[in-house]
C-alpha cells in the first residue's frame, strides 16, 4: 500500500513542477509583435528591417563589413 502512495505522490509532484515551469515561461520570447522585412537597397546591398507592431519602432540591421551575421540593430529615427 505504501508503494502506491509513493507513486501517486511522486506523480502529482512531477505534474506540479511541470505546471510551475510552464506558468513561468517568458511571454516576451514570442515573435508575434515583430515584423521583419528583407530587401535590396539601390546599390545592391541587402537591407534588413524589423518593426515593432505594438509601438511602430523600426530598426535596421547594421552588419560589420562583409560578415552577414555579425552586427547590431540600429533604431531608425523619423525626421519631420
Amino acid at each position: 500500500m505504501k508503494k502506491w502512495i509513493n507513486k501517486i505522490t511522486g506523480s502529482l509532484a512531477l505534474i506540479g513542477v511541470i505546471i510551475v515551469l510552464m506558468g513561468t515561461q517568458n511571454k516576451q520570447s514570442s515573435n508575434e509583435n515583430w515584423m521583419i522585412v528583407v530587401g535590396a537597397a539601390e546599390n545592391n546591398q541587402e537591407l534588413i528591417l524589423k518593426m515593432n507592431t505594438e509601438n511602430g519602432d523600426v530598426y535596421r540591421w547594421d552588419k560589420k563589413g562583409l560578415r552577414r551575421f555579425e552586427g547590431k540593430w540600429v533604431k531608425l529615427i523619423e525626421v519631420r
